[in-house]
Order: structure tokens, then C-alpha cells, then sequence
């Protein structure tokens, strides 16, 4: 059997493979504005993403059900979520008079908690609004720690009002995009 069969691509999220093309086409920008580090950093992250939306996961039995099952409508989470930060690594603009970081943490945080609500929903059991808020609280949490830590590592992290709002704006978007998400279950 093919790795990967026109079947599969009919199968396929057209908004991602949408959102991939126009990520494809920041890269080329970022490389004519010379940021040719973020260009190349671009790239990278395409490839993989592609290496995420690509493979036919719904006929891979090694995989988990819930990621089988996960709908392919959210394929183009990591995508957006990749365009929308890309100018701020690429053009520095998470360190600016701006709300660009907090912006990209909320939406961040949405697309992340639709994600996991997808996971979580993928069995097929109904779950109640608030019992999909606070699931996607916790799961924002661990995520908004998570990234903060990993921020700390990396000694990029911001200040103390920087850190507190970063997981304060993606713990509460994971929990709307999981309420949401289950909403339109």
C-alpha cells in the first residue's frame, strides 16, 4: 500500500493546505526584507508541519485513536498558529510598544485549546461546556508553564508582568477554544 494515496489528499484540510501556501509565501518575503535567518527558520518550520498535516493518520493503527480521530479541520491549528508568530521572530515584533505578544498567546491559546477539545472529543462522548472550560484550563496551564519554561531555557523570557500575562492569555484562550470547539459539536 502507497505511503500516501490521492485518496488521502482528497482527504485533506484545503484551509491548511491554504494556510501552508500563504506561510510559504512569508518566507520569501522575510528572505527580501533580509532576515534570512527567519526565512530559513520559516522553511524549517513548514517542513514541519508538513510532517504533521501530511501523513494519512486516520489509516495508521500504530496511532493513537484519539489523533486517528482527530478531525482534519484542525490541521490548520499549528499552521495559523506558525503564521501568526513568524513577523514577530522574524521582524521583532514581540519586543515593541505593541500587543503583538498578547495577541499572539490568546490566539495562540485558542487554536491550541480547539486542538486539544478535538482530542479529548474524539471518543465520541458528549461532554458539557463547563466541563470542556475547565479541561481546556488545565490543558492552558500546563501549556502556558510549559512554554514559559521553555522561553526561560531559551533566555528569552520576558519580565514578571510579561511572563504572568503570557500565561494568563494562553490558559484563558486554550479554555475558550475548548469551549468553542465543543460548541460546534
Amino acid at each position: 500500500m502507497a505511503l500516501l494515496t490521492r485518496a488521502d489528499l482528497r482527504h485533506q484540510s484545503r484551509f491548511a493546505w491554504a494556510c501552508l501556501a500563504a506561510l510559504a509565501g512569508v518566507a520569501p518575503l522575510l528572505w527580501w526584507l533580509d532576515k534570512r535567518s527567519a526565512a530559513l527558520a520559516t522553511i524549517l518550520a513548514m517542513l514541519g508541519l508538513l510532517a504533521v498535516i501530511l501523513p494519512p493518520r486516520e489509516r495508521m493503527p500504530h496511532l493513537p485513536m484519539r489523533l486517528r480521530r482527530l478531525p482534519m479541520s484542525l490541521d490548520a491549528a499549528p499552521v495559523l498558529a506558525t503564521i501568526l508568530s513568524t513577523p514577530g521572530h522574524g521582524l521583532n515584533w514581540f519586543h515593541g510598544a505593541n500587543n503583538y505578544d498578547e495577541v499572539v498567546h490568546l490566539v495562540s491559546g485558542l487554536l491550541a485549546g480547539a486542538v486539544f477539545a478535538g482530542l479529548v472529543l474524539a471518543d465520541g462522548m458528549p461532554r458539557r461546556r463547563a466541563r470542556m472550560a475547565a479541561l481546556g484550563l488545565v490543558f492552558g496551564i500546563a501549556l502556558a508553564l510549559g512554554w514559559e519554561g521553555l522561553e526561560a531555557l531559551l533566555g528569552i523570557i520576558g519580565g514578571t508582568t510579561d511572563t504572568i500575562s503570557d500565561i494568563i492569555l494562553t490558559t484563558l484562550g486554550a479554555a475558550i477554544g475548548a469551549v468553542l470547539w465543543r460548541g460546534g459539536r
